[in-house]
């Protein structure tokens, strides 16, 4: 018998198919089994986990949103995998094959830490309220807010970033409405470097706060114009106040 190492093909992309794999293959149907394999060979390594939507699922494997979401109950079922998704099959959820069917280590986990696990929270909260976001807070969102924390960032700085943003939002929005909705954390690290460049007083957030209130509205009459009009929602302009030219609030697209 040779002894010699046979050459790959395709030297990337490959993924190890062992013990963990012919479990799989005995326990899932095969639709399921297709899935699994898909993942398998899409997912991070390092961790297990594919960050996708069902509808992408259902592309690439070539089946119907209906038939990805019973694979996955299936998968999950049985073990092989955790899913965390919302229920429209076009948004962004994610997917962790289980250690039992992962054939590769996964780092240790560290010991969670109450204020960083707090300060996450916290920050979700503020992003959940503004219409103009549309997130399923992902893995990299994590990392970005625990980021954050670590950098010592207050959550009254991120709060402001998100004012700003979501009014430079709103206002690309009245100008070209083919523009897309928030979708990730790191929308707003520019504007958080922004801040760290200027010194604006209490003044300038609150009237940016009514302003992105009544934006708000305005957006949600424009979805909904049977809706009655919100008295006062006309946008007045911001107090004479030399602080508040320090900032413009016109819409600068970073995603």
């Amino acid at each position: 018998m040779n002894s010699t190492p046979l050459p790959l093909k395709n030297p990337k992309g490959w993924f190890a198919a062992g013990a963990e794999t012919e479990k799989a293959l005995t326990l899932l149907s095969d639709g399921a089994f297709k899935l699994f394999v898909y993942l398998c060979l899409n997912a991070r390594r390092d961790t297990g986990v594919l960050e996708t939507t069902q509808t992408e699922l259902a592309r690439g494997l070539h089946k119907g949103t209906a038939s990805i979401r019973s694979y996955l109950r299936e998968m999950e079922t049985a073990g092989v995998c955790h899913t965390h998704f919302s229920r429209s099959p076009a948004s962004r959820g994610r997917i962790e094959v289980t250690e039992a069917f992962w054939p590769y280590r996964k780092p240790e986990s560290e010991k969670p830490d109450p204020e960083a696990e707090a300060f996450v929270a916290a920050l979700k909260k503020l992003l959940q309220p503004r219409p103009c976001i549309q997130t399923v807070f992902s893995t990299a969102d994590e990392i970005l807010a625990r980021s954050w924390f670590q950098q010592g960032i207050s959550l009254e700085r991120i709060e402001r970033a998100i004012l700003l943003g979501c009014v430079r939002k709103y206002a690309s929005w009245r100008n070209n409405s083919r523009q897309g909705p928030i979708r990730s954390l790191r929308y707003f690290q520019s504007v958080l470097d922004e801040l760290d460049q200027q010194d604006v007083g209490p003044d300038y957030w609150n009237y940016l706060r009514l302003r992105l209130d009544r934006m708000e509205k305005l957006w949600n009459q424009d979805r909904d114009p049977a809706a009655p009009p919100e008295p006062g929602a006309a946008i007045q302009p911001p107090p004479s106040h030399s602080q508040t030219s320090t900032i413009s609030a016109r819409p600068k697209e970073r995603r």
